[in-house]
């Protein structure tokens, strides 16, 4: 992500505090001294003129920027307004100013604050301005097709099904013009249970169906997830780690954010679209689950979106999808799973074997990370073909995402959140001298892990 503060004051960029180690930070200005404070800071500059609407071109700036602009002048303030205006609408602009009003030719294009509004944090404050300036993009784009397709992952999850409800309700549109749909099904009985409950219809589709639709977003997913999505896409809003390789005309991906669900809430706030106490439950309920009550991957966002949501959520069907009822056929697998179990030092290792559900496994993986002194747990099963990997950590130290990346994503899909993540591999990718999945899924995470070349198996 790129910051962006054009300023006539050197203190300014201490507005900012730190930066993300991915983020680049480039400072602006007509004057020398606050552009000397700002290398001293490690900031990149550049020395322009205000009204010079050539040199902003050159800057390609975007709606994927944030900009923040503070000059003393109200006159100098309107001439650098026009400029970048005229050369791009798209850019979130929030302005510092106390009294200044905001001309009707500008209104719903930039954002006014006081200084005493960042006491709550900057980035939260240029992230109202870019969601506004999102929501406005993604109006555009979607705005004349006749039809939208929602797309979610195979399985899909609360927090991608609740970002997809927001996004249809900040369309303006209906299950008609706007499907929630996937290329598999709703398995884990409480992903059954919420859409069942707030009665969200998500549709199996196939990759012939997606020809029916105008225009098609990925909500809390990258193409690469499945083979099926194509590599030309109108929307992509996710919170896992950037892929590259495909072509959006808007994105939004935020790996720091600990679910979707919160990205879509400040799209929501900030184009002002009314939250239903529905729609409040599904993202409540996203929020939840993609953070283990914010307990992990966890971010001020996810927080602030949670306590503005949680007072119109509907508590009692809260507590109603979060217990649903596990069939009895369960037990066998769980009880199998506990009885084989292995404990490596601080890493708890349980294969279920072949399963009729895929969800049993992701509940074990949960359920193993509370074992005393676990800090890592992987829990595996056969389902449908597929090995199925699931892994948990408390988020400490190594990147459960990376690590399983590393492990497994030579043999199928792998990657994940630093605390949580997941691999499935077609049983015919796993070498045919290991016979037994467990040992080599133990070899396999021990070499991630800790940089241990696996030992060859006669």
């Amino acid at each position: 992500m790129r910051f962006v503060v054009i300023t006539d004051d050197p203190n300014t960029v201490k507005l900012m505090g730190p930066v993300g180690e991915d983020d680049i930070h480039l400072l602006l200005s007509e004057v020398d001294s606050v552009i000397r404070h700002a290398r001293k800071d490690g900031w990149r500059t550049k020395h322009l003129k205000l009204d010079d609407e050539e040199s902003y071109k050159k800057l390609h700036l975007s709606y994927r920027d944030r900009v923040l602009i503070k000059l003393d002048s109200k006159a100098e303030l309107k001439k650098c307004l026009d400029a970048i205006l005229t050369v791009q609408q798209d850019i979130p602009i929030t302005v510092v100013s106390e009294n200044w009003t905001t001309p009707q030719k500008w209104e719903g294009l930039i954002r006014v604050v006081p200084l005493r509004a960042f006491c709550g944090g900057i980035a939260s404050e240029l992230e109202k301005a870019a969601a506004m300036r999102s929501v406005a993009h993604l109006r555009k784009i979607f705005s004349k097709a006749d039809r939208v397709l929602l797309l979610l992952q195979d399985d899909p999850d609360p927090d991608g099904i609740a970002s997809a409800l927001a996004l249809r309700t900040i369309l303006g549109r209906n299950r008609t013009t706007a499907p929630i749909a996937s290329f598999g099904h709703v398995t884990r009985p409480e992903n059954v249970a919420m859409i069942r409950d707030l009665e969200i219809q998500v549709l199996t589709i196939t990759e012939e169906d997606l020809n029916e639709y105008d225009r098609i977003a990925l909500l809390d997913l990258q193409p690469f997830h499945s083979p099926q999505i194509p590599l030309s896409i109108d929307a992509v809003i996710d919170h896992h780690p950037k892929r590259t390789g495909y072509e959006a005309k808007f994105v939004d991906i935020r790996p720091r954010y600990g679910a979707t669900s919160t990205i879509m809430t400040q799209y929501l706030t900030a184009s002002g679209t009314q939250i239903s106490q529905r729609l409040a439950t599904a993202l409540v309920y996203g929020i939840k689950t993609d953070t283990q009550l914010l307990g992990r991957d966890t971010t001020p966002d996810d927080v602030d979106a949670f306590a503005k949501l949680y007072p119109i959520a509907n508590q009692a069907t809260l507590r109603k999808i979060d217990r649903p009822q596990i069939p009895r056929d369960d037990l066998v697998s769980f009880a199998i799973a506990l009885q084989h179990a292995s404990i490596d030092g601080e890493i708890i290792y349980a294969h279920l074997g072949p399963l009729s559900r895929e969800d049993v496994i992701p509940y074990f993986a949960d359920l193993c990370l509370e074992i005393e002194d676990a800090q890592w747990s992987v829990a595996s099963g056969v389902f449908d073909g597929m090995l199925i990997i699931s892994i948990r950590t408390y988020g400490e130290g190594a990147s459960a995402g990376e690590t399983t990346k590393k492990a497994f994503e030579v043999y199928g899909s792998a990657g994940g959140h630093r605390a949580m993540a997941k691999a499935v591999i077609p049983l015919e990718n796993i070498p045919s001298q290991y016979l037994d999945h467990e040992l080599w899924i133990k070899e396999r995470f021990t070499y991630a892990l800790f940089g241990k070349e696996p030992e060859s198996v006669s």
